[in-house]
């Protein structure tokens, strides 16, 4: 055995069966791939600017597995279930600082980065980003969020893009039965940290139209990417769950738009 760690040593705890992600001790094992070299340079680039609410790269950053190493990162998710509005706000600030921190971060020739539906939507404006930033992926403490993790999906996005993905998952813009069920505020509440979350990320007044439309967008394209992935059919049997909220999630935002975009055009105080 070399220096580097093995998830073969000790006992194993297991965080995501279908993604083999596991844990031991306070390092995060999961399988590499051919954009995890990619990911780490940004990850070196964000924690050399100042953006540490991410994991370290243990060692070299790979076992003799070909298992990526991370540090594990205590703390809880605010998932399922509501958001504080202070909560929120740091929310938009980290995504904020985020974007300012890969905004000098130079791609490599030859890159390779994972495929991802969201890749696909926005101009040619890109940063390069977490791409997957959720509820079940922002480490928090007290409610605060922390750090992010899980960055497989890491890559070149637009900035209005992941911001309109954060807008969808963090004010939590689903249906009333769903609200119901994790005990989310009524649709002004949530409207009311839509706005707060932009506020905080600093949106210009211009893009909040175009940021409403691209929160639909991402929502309807997610779902279709969702029953690609799962190979949905006219054959396709059992519980489709992952389809039905976040197709009906994009129906009550329709539903709901004018409340949601006066809430991203009317000042607060």
């Amino acid at each position: 055995m070399n220096s580097e760690h093995n998830s073969s040593q000790g006992e194993d705890v297991v965080l995501s069966p279908e993604k083999s992600v596991v844990r031991q001790g306070q390092i995060v094992y999961r399988p590499s791939g051919p954009w995890t070299p990619a990911i780490h340079s940004l990850l070196r680039h964000l924690r050399q600017t100042g953006f540490t609410s991410i994991p370290e790269i243990i060692g070299s950053g790979c076992n003799e597995n070909g298992q990526e190493m991370l540090s594990y990162i205590e703390g809880e998710f605010v998932h399922p279930g509501p958001w504080s509005d202070e909560g929120i706000i740091e929310v938009g600030q980290l995504l904020r600082k985020l974007h300012d921190a890969s905004a000098t971060f130079k791609s490599q020739p030859g890159s390779v980065w994972k495929p991802w539906f969201l890749r696909e939507l926005g101009d040619s404006r890109l940063v390069y980003s977490h791409g997957d930033i959720a509820p079940w992926n922002m480490v928090t403490r007290d409610g605060m969020p922390i750090a992010l993790i899980d960055w497989e999906y890491a890559g070149p996005v637009h900035p209005l893009v992941e911001l309109a993905r954060v807008c969808w998952l963090f004010p939590q813009l689903h249906d009333d039965d769903v609200a119901g069920r994790v005990g989310l505020p009524d649709v002004n509440a949530r409207a009311r940290q839509l706005r707060l979350l932009v506020d905080a990320y600093g949106v210009d007044p211009s893009l909040r139209t175009a940021l409403f439309d691209m929160i639909v967008e991402v929502v309807v394209r997610e779902t279709a990417e969702e029953a690609i992935e799962l190979q949905v059919t006219p054959e396709s049997e059992g519980p489709l769950w992952g389809l039905a909220w976040r197709a009906r999630s994009a129906a009550w935002i329709l539903r709901h738009r004018g409340v949601l975009e006066k809430a991203l055009n009317t000042r607060l105080f």
